[in-house]
């Protein structure tokens, strides 16, 4: 009995944690002159409430690298986002994205101070695919350099936030193969008040969905950028199609710089010339 009550409690508590710790997707295109291909990328990000209703999430700035579309999975469903703010220069790499406001009422609340050296942390991301949230729980070590957590973190977890005392002190920029690099959650704040005057908030009961369906792959709408696409190739048929008429002279010169005969042919046509023998 005992046993089955503490998985009820570690159920819950994963689902809390899932309910503030979110997948991040992004997709874009790459386009070459053998033509585009979609991109599509992974992180993680931080609910961290709802501002007249928005909900608001922290990221890694360099998620969002090429301006892709922005999609946070919760509930069974990709919620677009739009990129309110973001920084991306040497030790910081952060950004403020927003939703619709979603049905989640648990969320992080941000530090307003660095912890110690020494003291425990986590880290949620989720390098372990899309419906599986990893967890990392390590140290923060203090430096001359900075503040690190001392565990390494993988592709996929990026934007994910690190939680000291059920509060975020930083967010997931990537590591420097010995320890986690993150920006610092004081930095985050200032700017959350400049954008909205208030910190997001939320508050309430967790809503804990049964057998939630998987999301699809977000297909972002390219109607402008097919729309560029066709005009450019029209552009390329009218060249190709004047190209197709362009005709090339081709003249025979005597030994006295005298042009004796001169033919055009079509560009890529095989062109002829007949030689006659002379008896001196």
């Amino acid at each position: 009995m005992v046993r089955i009550i503490t998985i009820i409690v570690v159920l819950i508590l994963a689902t809390v944690v899932q309910a503030q710790a979110l997948v991040l997707r992004t997709v874009g295109k790459r386009c070459t002159a053998y033509g585009c291909h979609q991109i599509i990328g992974t992180g993680a990000c931080a609910y961290i409430g709802n501002i007249d209703g928005r909900s608001i999430y922290l990221t890694a700035a360099h998620n969002l690298e090429g301006n892709p579309a922005v999609f946070v999975g919760y509930a069974g469903r990709w919620w677009q986002a739009k990129v309110i703010h973001k920084r991306y220069q040497k030790n910081i790499d952060y950004a403020v994205i927003e939703t619709q406001k979603i049905s989640a009422n648990r969320c992080f609340k941000i530090a307003e101070h660095q912890p110690d050296n020494g003291v425990d942390a986590v880290a949620y991301g989720y390098a372990n695919g899309i419906y599986n949230m990893k967890t990392i729980r390590a140290k923060i070590r203090v430096n001359r350099n900075g503040r690190f957590f001392s565990k390494l973190v993988a592709k996929g977890d990026s934007g994910g936030p690190i939680v000291v005392n059920d509060r975020i002190v930083g967010i997931i920029k990537g590591h420097d193969y010995k320890n986690t690099l993150y920006t610092e959650s004081d930095l985050i704040r200032v700017e959350l008040f400049r954008i909205y005057g208030r910190l997001p908030a939320c508050g309430g009961s967790v809503i804990i969905a049964e057998n939630p369906p998987k999301p699809d792959t977000p297909v972002p709408k390219y109607d402008e950028e097919i729309a560029i696409l066709e005009g450019e190739i029209s552009k390329l048929r009218e060249q190709l199609d004047q190209l197709s008429k362009t005709k090339i002279p081709v003249q025979i010169i005597g030994s006295n710089n005298k042009v004796l005969s001169e033919q055009k042919y079509l560009l890529g046509d095989p062109i002829k010339l007949r030689f006659k023998a002379v008896k001196k």
